[in-house]
């Protein structure tokens, strides 16, 4: 009987000990895969999903830099243009009152010139006084 007894122990072990896979699967284990597979496609559905909101975000965010930097940009131009407007003003305004002045020395100068004259008339009157007077005296 001990023998009996050994058998049926190393049956009953082979038994216990075959592998899983040759095993009878029950309906359970064979929709764990595909729940596995569902699970996956869920995980790679909500990824995609993520991804294009992401997306979607980076663009609207995008969009919304470049309008405020196109509208910087805009009002930026505006104040430049309305400086250069200012300085071609100033430069006119230079200009007119420069040739203003200009116009002005040169009537100076044509003052000065005309005393000048005067000047060099009175002083021939007055040397020729003089000799006249040296030669009426003599």
């Amino acid at each position: 009987m001990g023998r009996r007894q050994s058998k049926n122990t190393l049956n009953n072990r082979k038994i216990n000990m075959t592998p899983p896979e040759s095993r009878n699967t029950t309906p359970a284990r064979s929709e764990k895969p595909k729940r596995e597979d569902e699970e996956e496609m869920d995980l790679k559905n909500y990824l995609r999903k993520m991804t294009e909101t992401f997306k979607e975000e980076t663009r609207k965010s995008l969009k919304e830099i470049e309008g405020k930097t196109s509208k910087k940009l805009h009002e930026m131009e505006e104040k430049t243009n309305q400086k250069i407007q200012e300085v071609n003003k100033s430069l006119k305004e230079s200009k007119e009152s420069q040739e203003k002045i200009t116009k002005q020395v040169k009537e100076a100068l044509k003052t000065v010139q005309g005393m000048k004259a005067e000047i060099d008339t009175i002083k021939k009157t007055e040397n020729e006084v003089m000799l006249e007077r040296e030669r009426l005296d003599k």
